[in-house]
């Protein structure tokens, strides 16, 4: 049946039918590979600070239910400035507080420029957003609600020129 039908369509009409096909295949793999682009976590939230100012009495809580102690993860933590920010790094406190009540802590430095001044991470006209990974490979030991708590350890009341604080955990697709 398909074969009479194909003897009686002219060339103009198969060519525009194989067009139409290709095209719409094409797209299809554009939607697909769109779709597909960018990181995918288990675990996001981003925290945007008021008047771009992170406050030292502000700590910013992130609570985290985790389910499998097998997975490895990276812990990555994500800071959003203005490139009017006067410093080369900002430090930070990080609270870990584990389901079984115990508190671990920890300060960082996250570099946000090279000696230079030149900044670090993706940067336009008047932001920069630098992720850091704070712990590559890590795993939980225990299930449960995990919350780690982020205050900025500049020891200053107001840190200008900060937009926004992420924390964002990813499986590394390894297991321990």
């Amino acid at each position: 049946m398909f074969f009479k039908y194909y003897k009686k369509m002219s060339l103009v009409t198969f060519r525009n039918l194989n067009l139409y096909l290709s095209t719409i295949a094409i797209g299809i793999a554009l939607v697909l590979s769109l779709s597909s682009c960018g990181e995918t976590y288990f675990y996001e939230k981003t925290y945007e600070l008021p008047d771009n100012q992170w406050i030292y009495a502000d700590t910013l809580n992130f609570e985290v239910d985790i389910t499998d102690t097998i997975k490895t993860y990276n812990l990555i933590l994500d800071i959003e400035h203005s490139v009017d920010y006067p410093y080369q790094n900002n430090y930070v406190y990080i609270h870990t507080h584990l389901p079984a009540g115990e508190h671990l802590g920890k300060q960082l430095s996250i570099d946000l420029a090279e000696k230079s001044g030149k900044w670090y991470g993706k940067c336009n006209s008047e932001t920069c957003l630098v992720s850091t990974i704070i712990q590559p490979n890590a795993y939980f030991n225990q299930i449960g609600k995990h919350c780690f708590s982020i205050e900025q350890y500049m020891r200053m009341d107001s840190l200008p020129n900060i937009h926004a604080v992420s924390l964002k955990i990813q499986e590394t697709g390894m297991t321990r």
